[in-house]
């Protein structure tokens, strides 16, 4: 048994204290959700993966595949708990030990109901990285998106030569997807449709239908449209990058994973990496790389890697007395997914009650069917052009969430000022409701994450500047009537959908009038999707504002790579977790190419990859 019921019970899920978790969770042990780890470090490695998550899981799966290189995996969080394999709870994980734990500088042009204007930053801390807190939405982006990057000069990357990776890393379990051939089978990580079916998920479709939209595969032919939505799920299990590729590879003797090693500083010698420095069980440790030092710690923390190692803007650096090796752009061009909310009510039961009712739970049991499976309770996603249904080309502007909702998030997680929740979600607190969310899909602000101080246990500084541009506001909009206009129609009507009575403070004199009314919800409250890239720009390495080349090296330094959403130029139209094991596929392949042995581990036989399990 690999979970210990303490532990399991301490995380704030809807089980924590359910006489049931121990059999769910021995419902569930037919599937390792994380691999064996090791403290014993040898002195130096071929290549050295730091950050075991979404990039950093495939990355180390796919280099240790060759027998004769030697592969370290550093991961700074401890191995997930068992818990974390059921879908629906995936929110409970945020503000825990699992959880970075970041928040956003004081926004300027929104924040208004928010503590310090700061916007709640959560990042995966744990082997698998985001992949164990996410939504799990299997979401590839638009094919312009990948075009766009190699049109900027990441030459490879364009829609095309994306696509086989794409599908070399899926296996997708419903067929009728996989007929109309842009889905892969008998990759690492399993792709399926939630076994849950709610009421507000047909009303929604049947009010898109009515509207004119399609329900669709957005990652097919074209993705505007309401997504029938799948999921990285396995037989009604979270799939994340550690379970997909980390388990089935943990036997291999050319594979060290190391959990809880907390990297400060890639050890750069003449512009070139050598290895890194490492806090692991109370010591401060040296490895070496013979070939590469590989940065998969994301977003976020690799960019914060590479200024601590003096790889970065001259004049940041130097207000903290950090050696230059590389003035190069790090930190800059930073995009996100933020979006409003709008709370509906609805004749159901409420979706807390359902995840804790006993016939929920027993069916999930024995089945791995009903509310467990649903991914946080999102129940339709649409990707939508701000001029409707008819307009020409398939390149959409935003993206909603339609979510069955609990008041938990809103209370605890998402930075809300007591007295705005109170406002807004007091009188609903035991009622049926959803959220309708609005998020921008190409925003054209752009933000920065720099340093706070040269220690590196002090977070960074992260400025997404939500809204700096005010086209980006008008989009946000767009998609908040939308919701409206949804939430109002005959379908959801007849499930009993009604915006709430109450009203945002600070917003009251605007109640008859939505365009201003939703500006000043926009400028009051976001909470970001966690789809954060481009801090480690990826392009022609001539053009000054990147920072590595197509191939992923960084300018200037020889042996260290970026491998994670930060190396993306343009964020991609949709959740970045799936592109993001994309681009970790793409690299691996890339490294690859320099690595000659006699014999190679075998890919992904699916009988050798079950009897991993």
């Amino acid at each position: 048994m690999d979970y210990n019921l303490t532990v399991e019970s301490s995380y704030p899920t809807p089980y924590a204290a359910s006489q049931l978790l121990s059999i769910i969770l021995l419902s569930m042990a037919g599937q390792r959700h994380a691999p064996k780890t090791t403290t014993e470090i040898k002195s130096n490695y071929d290549y050295i993966i730091v950050g075991g998550g979404s990039a950093g899981s495939v990355l180390a799966a796919r280099l240790s595949e060759k027998p004769c290189v030697t592969v370290l995996l550093l991961e700074a969080g401890k191995s997930p708990p068992k818990v974390s394999d059921i879908p629906t709870v995936a929110r409970s994980f945020i503000k825990s030990d699992i959880d970075w734990f970041y928040s956003t500088s004081p926004q300027e042009h929104t924040g208004a109901g928010l503590v310090n204007r700061a916007v709640a930053w959560p990042s995966g801390k744990t082997l698998g990285g985001s992949s164990v807190i996410n939504a799990m939405l299997n979401v590839r982006g638009n094919k312009k998106n990948f075009d766009d990057w190699a049109a900027q000069g990441a030459r490879g990357w364009s829609y095309d030569e994306v696509l086989p990776y794409f599908k070399k890393l899926e296996d997708n379990a419903n067929p009728e997807y996989v007929k109309n051939g842009y889905h892969g089978v008998g990759g690492p990580v399993t792709v399926s449709r939630p076994e849950y079916h709610a009421k507000l998920k047909a009303a929604a479709f049947e009010a898109a239908r009515s509207m004119g939209y399609e329900v669709l595969d957005s990652n097919g032919p074209t993705q505007t449209g309401f997504y029938d939505l799948q999921a990285t799920i396995r037989r009604g299990q979270r799939c994340s990058a550690a379970k997909a590729y980390l388990v089935p590879s943990d036997h291999r003797e050319n594979l060290d994973i190391v959990a809880e090693a907390f990297v400060k500083k890639i050890i750069i010698d003449n512009h070139q990496a050598q290895g890194v420095i490492f806090d692991f069980e109370g010591k401060e440790r040296e490895v070496r790389a013979f070939k590469e030092v590989i940065l998969s710690a994301g977003t976020t923390n690799s960019a914060q890697l590479l200024m601590l190692s003096g790889i970065g803007p001259q004049e940041e650096l130097e207000k903290f007395n950090i050696p230059l090796v590389a003035d190069l752009p790090v930190g800059r061009n930073l995009q996100d997914h933020w979006a409003t909310v709008l709370p509906y009510e609805m004749n159901d039961k409420p979706f807390e009650e359902k995840q804790k009712d006993q016939s929920s739970i027993w069916d999930y049991i024995l089945s791995k069917t009903g509310p467990l499976t649903s991914v946080q309770g999102v129940n339709n996603i649409a990707f939508l052009d701000k001029d409707g249904p008819k307009a020409p080309g398939d390149y959409p502007d935003y993206q909603l969430y339609i979510w069955e909702a609990a008041v938990g998030p809103a209370k605890t997680q998402q930075n809300i000022k007591p007295e705005y929740y109170e406002a807004i979600y007091g009188p609903y607190e035991n009622s049926s409701f959803y959220w309708c969310a609005s998020q921008i899909l190409h925003p054209k602000g752009r933000g920065t994450v720099t340093l706070k101080s040269s220690d590196p246990y002090d977070p960074p500084v992260i400025d997404p500047k939500y809204f700096s541009h005010p086209e980006d506001m008008e989009i946000v909009i767009k998609g908040m009537k939308k919701c409206n206009e949804i939430a109002t129609s005959e379908p959801l009507k007849k499930i009993g959908s009604k915006p709430f009575s109450t009203v945002v403070p600070g917003c009251e004199d605007y109640v008859n009038d939505d365009d201003k009314y939703f500006r000043c919800i926009a400028e009051s409250i976001v909470v970001t999707l966690n789809h954060q890239v481009g801090t480690a720009k990826m392009g022609d390495p001539k053009d000054t504002s990147t920072v590595v080349d197509p191939e992923l090296r960084v300018k200037i330094v020889r042996n260290l790579r970026v491998v994670d959403a930060s190396v993306m130029p343009l964020i991609t139209s949709g959740n970045t977790n799936v592109p993001t094991m994309m681009v970790a596929e793409k690299a691996s392949d890339m490294i690859k190419q320099n690595i000659h042995c006699k014999t190679e581990y075998s890919g992904w036989n699916l009988q050798n990859f079950w009897a991993t399990l």
